[in-house]
């Protein structure tokens, strides 16, 4: 990459989790160099990366970036989900690249690791937390595109750049110090590397459409070591009947409100939860609309919902943050996304889950979110056209 365009190096003064003082360094050359400290720091350990949610290519791509260059210091790594999979993209990535991924399970050991980092994700709690600093696992780094709040979690480095269309972009920066030259297109565990954050880059950029010019350039410094053929083998597009399913709720059950759009899929598995966000996106090219929020039911255990919008007014994070509100119990947002096109939410049903009519129990979800919805954009649910 050329380093005339790399962002300015600077230290943001922020208030951490935990209460203390926090710092947030942007810049290419300022964060690789602290992140190499850190390495060396902890060199010979073992280093834990954690996915949140459902494993994204993004998040997926930027853990094995982490991982390589973590092997660089003798480190290992483990990439820790507490979720599967549920996109065909995204098992076909883990599967073609041979990617290993550990899953959550209540007896997983966190005490072998000297560190952990979270990429990819705005929330930097996990139901890991007091067992990591029961076992005194520093939190090595958290790396993020997301938009900034004003809290900061307690990690040695933050690295948060709202201004990029993927966090992958970012962890390509970070390669592209470490090899001035480029990654080897002959060197095996390069070219997955190159290919896996490349497929990362696409996946949150849609395609390239939503881009910055730093996603441009990490794809420019990829493009040489990418295995196409088994990219391509990875995006082709496959639909379950689950999903198509959900498409046809989503179509069907839809109300519009100018040009916006609220609609619902039923009661989902977890296996198709990623259908969510590919009905909003089908329902986003529906003439004349411009903003789109899709939900479901996860499992008979969570809400989840979809934000998109192609809007040059509404910001996504602050849109879920301002009609969701906060979680009384964790003290968290229920959503927030980026700051361009697209965000999400979960919100856990409860002691609804246990309710034996589902029927009643969805009615309620629906209703409540979309009231809340509709107030937030000042309409009422009689407000709806055909």
């Amino acid at each position: 990459m050329n380093p005339d365009s790399e962002i300015k190096s600077s230290v943001v003064p922020l208030k951490a989790s935990n209460g203390a003082a926090a710092h947030s360094v942007s810049g290419r050359k300022a964060c690789y160099a602290e992140l190499q400290k850190l390495f060396e720091k902890y060199r010979g350990g073992n280093h834990l990366v954690i996915l949140q949610g459902a494993p994204d290519p993004d998040a997926i791509s930027c853990a094995l970036a982490l991982e390589f260059l973590g092997a660089r210091f003798e480190i290992e790594t483990t990439i820790l989900a507490f979720q599967l999979p549920s996109h065909h993209e995204n098992r076909a990535l883990v599967k073609r690249l041979g990617i290993n991924i550990v899953y959550w399970e209540e007896g997983f050991d966190v005490n072998q690791y000297s560190i952990y980092s979270i990429v990819d994700s705005k929330r930097f709690t996990t139901k890991l937390d007091k067992r990591l600093e029961e076992g005194g696992v520093q939190f090595l780094a958290f790396i993020d595109h997301h938009r900034e709040d004003a809290t900061a979690p307690n990690a040695q480095l933050i690295d948060i750049r709202p201004q990029y269309g993927s966090t992958a972009a970012i962890l390509c920066e970070y390669l592209s110090d470490a090899f001035p030259k480029g990654l080897e297109s002959t060197d095996p565990d390069h070219v997955r590397l190159a290919t896996a954050l490349m497929h990362g880059l696409r996946s949150d950029t849609s395609t390239f459409l939503r881009s910055t010019p730093m996603d441009y350039e990490a794809a420019a410094f990829l493009a040489p070591s990418v295995d196409h053929r088994t990219l391509k083998m990875i995006e082709r597009k496959v639909l379950t009947s689950g999903v198509l399913g959900m498409f046809e709720n989503a179509l069907v059950r839809k109300r519009v409100h100018d040009n916006f759009i609220f609609s619902d899929v039923g009661y989902v598995r977890g296996a198709d939860r990623d259908g969510i966000p590919q009905a909003a996106e089908l329902l986003l090219a529906r003439e004349g609309t411009d903003t789109v929020l899709v939900f479901g039911i996860v499992d008979e255990k969570t809400i989840d919902g979809s934000f998109r919008t192609t809007s040059e007014t509404i910001n996504p994070d602050e849109f879920l943050k301002g009609f969701l509100g906060v979680s009384p119990e964790s003290g968290e947002y229920y959503g927030g996304g980026n700051i361009r096109d697209k965000g999400g939410f979960q919100i856990p049903l409860g002691f609804l889950g246990l309710f034996e009519d589902k029927n009643q129990v969805y009615s309620m979800a629906k209703e409540t979110i979309e009231k809340s919805f509709l107030a937030y954009i000042g309409k009422a649910i009689n407000d709806e056209e055909n």
